[in-house]
């Protein structure tokens, strides 16, 4: 795919959502014709999958070194959560206008492999249980889901939707992952800076 091409559509889905990613709103922002766009093949859906592909990626790559660096569950969770945060700031595009962008379709690597997004944090949860620094979780899979998605939500929502009200990517991680880290219990410190 032509990389300037795909940068451009890139800016387009971040402006103005899918409805903008058609050859003529592609070619016009771009400065060339609708058949060059065509022969490059920058379409709504060959964008979409190559977001979903540098998704995939860029998931394994962070989260990787989580899983395997030293410390407690709870310790690998919390680097756990913060690496999330840092896929969706990268995948902001992409995320902004797709919430289902975990349930239609699967995450595949350059190599073709599944990426389960959830079973990291499976991972990490059973770890913590065992060296008891995360408290019990009898079910670890639906717990992940729901730890997953009480991130990715909340967190792009506010990075999009609420940037211009401040929400820099270090207020939007202060504030969704100390909810969700510490819940609305009582605390000696403030919830966010």
């Amino acid at each position: 795919m032509n990389r300037a091409l795909f940068d451009v559509a890139v800016t387009l889905l971040e402006k103005h959502g899918w409805e903008a990613l058609n050859l003529d709103r592609i070619a016009e922002a771009a400065g060339v014709s609708r058949a060059t766009v065509w022969r490059h093949g920058v379409t709504r859906t060959s964008v979409e999958g190559e977001l979903r592909r540098q998704l995939a990626e860029d998931y394994r790559t962070l989260l990787w070194p989580v899983l395997t660096m030293p410390g407690t569950g709870a310790d690998r969770l919390a680097a756990a959560l913060d690496a999330l945060c840092a896929v969706c700031d990268r995948h902001l595009a992409l995320l902004a206008h797709s919430e289902m962008f975990l349930h239609d379709a699967p995450l595949v690597d350059d190599a073709g492999a599944e990426v389960n997004l959830l079973a990291p944090f499976v991972r990490i949860l059973e770890d913590g249980t065992a060296d008891g620094s995360l408290g019990p979780v009898a079910e670890p899979w639906p717990y992940a889901v729901v730890l997953f998605t009480s991130v990715t939500l909340p967190y792009v929502h506010v990075r999009v939707r609420h940037a211009e009200y401040g929400w820099t990517a270090e207020r939007a991680r202060a504030f969704v992952l100390g909810l969700v880290a510490d819940g609305y219990r009582p605390r000696p410190r403030p919830l966010a800076p």
